[in-house]
């Protein structure tokens, strides 16, 4: 008589699930939220205009891990030149 019950870990199939990813729905960075803030807040710009700008910053974080003087500029001259 042997034992058919699978009861051993060597039976059980590896997961085949891959991890799931949290994404940032707002910026980490001082600069970051500082960024979205003011972005956010613009009155000319659509909402779908912001919210890719502010994915843009999100994004910006995420691979620079801040928000870099350059990209501040950029941005907030896309924000100055909305104003104008």
């Amino acid at each position: 008589m042997r034992d058919v019950t699978k009861t051993k870990p060597s039976h059980y199939a590896a997961s085949n699930k891959a991890a799931v990813v949290v994404k940032s729905v707002w910026p980490v960075t001082s600069e970051g939220e500082k960024l979205a803030t003011d972005v956010k807040g613009c009155l000319t710009f659509s909402d779908a205009l912001k919210a890719k700008l502010v994915q843009d910053i999100i994004d910006h974080e995420d691979i620079h891990g801040l928000c870099t003087k350059t990209f501040v500029k950029k941005v907030r001259q896309q924000l100055r030149g909305a104003a104008g």
